[in-house]
């Protein structure tokens, strides 16, 4: 789903709350919940979103705010159109994630948890997936890529590339 943005991102977020958000009780204990389904519905966390969400909870915006800043699973800006993840975890470190992670944000020019510029990536680092007998493992949009390699990884995001250019 699109991005809220400029002026109609207030009356997008007042809309998910009457329809998506209706299914939460409004009570501190909502308050994660509430996050991840903003999320799920803007692809990220707007600040209309974060403002509402501690208005209806009777919350301070710096408590929602700090709370959802904690989480490593909330973003704050638009995703790419792909997101790239990379385990971080210790069977994926030893095996050669960090390298991984390094050579991707070289590659795509971006640091962790940012997006490239021209909105096609977005580069994360999270620390376990859990399938450490398969490190080093990269997610790309939700599809696991098991015993990762250099090459390996850069051919698939180059094939992406070249798909996305194809596409328009």
């Amino acid at each position: 789903m699109a991005a809220p943005a400029g002026g109609c991102a207030a009356a997008r977020v007042e809309r998910w709350f009457e329809t998506g958000a209706s299914r939460f009780p409004m009570r501190r204990e909502s308050l994660i919940p509430l996050l991840q389904a903003a999320q799920a519905e803007f692809g990220f966390l707007p600040r209309e979103a974060l403002a509402e969400i501690a208005r209806r909870l009777r919350m301070p915006a710096a408590a929602v705010q700090g709370i959802a800043t904690f989480y490593a699973q909330f973003r704050f800006h638009p995703p790419g159109k792909h997101v790239l993840t990379v385990c971080r975890g210790t069977a994926c470190h030893v095996r050669g994630a960090g390298m991984l992670l390094d050579e991707m944000a070289s590659r795509l020019q971006v640091r962790p948890q940012e997006t490239t510029a021209d909105g096609l990536f977005s580069l994360e680092a999270v620390a376990c997936v859990g399938s450490c007998a398969l490190a080093p493992v990269v997610i790309i949009d939700g599809k696991f890529y098991p015993q990762q390699t250099g090459p390996g990884l850069r051919k698939t995001v180059e094939e992406i590339r070249a798909a996305s250019r194809e596409e328009g």
